[in-house]
């Protein structure tokens, strides 16, 4: 503000407004409700978003279950087929070569007459094992 009688600006530094206590609850009154309506919004948005959330996770975890049923079942029928007898063979004869072995081709096992058995723990023909005591542990100094 300019005072034109004396040419000087004057200037309201002093003076301050008065809080009213009065206005001050008005507004209160007025702002709570609102700020309680918009964290109730945003409450429900937020749980709604959740709700969304796990849907779509049960629903992929749903597929994924499927598509592992699915490759279950499709393993259980490759492990049949692998364990027919027919198909062994037939895998062995066309990609391994093999064929059924003929009389002639039989080598006998070894009999026991080659075995040392004065100082062997295994026993030779006719001879049971013997049990011998077990090594007591000894003290480490």
């Amino acid at each position: 503000m300019l005072d034109l009688a004396a040419g000087i600006e004057v200037r309201n530094y002093g003076l301050r407004k008065a809080s009213d206590p009065q206005s001050l609850l008005e507004s209160l009154k007025m702002i709570l409700p609102l700020t309680m309506v918009a964290g109730a919004l945003s409450f429900y948005v937020w749980v709604r978003g959740q709700v969304i959330q796990v849907g779509y996770q049960s629903q992929r975890l749903k597929a994924q279950e499927e598509e592992l049923l699915q490759t279950r079942q499709q393993l259980v029928l490759e492990e049949q087929t692998l364990k027919d007898p027919k198909w062994l063979e037939a895998a062995a004869r066309k990609n391994l070569g093999m064929a059924v072995v003929k009389p002639y081709q039989v080598i006998p096992a070894p009999l026991f007459e080659n075995w040392d058995t004065s100082s062997s723990k295994t026993p030779g023909p006719g001879k049971p094992f013997e049990l011998s005591e077990p090594e007591k542990p000894t003290a480490l100094n």
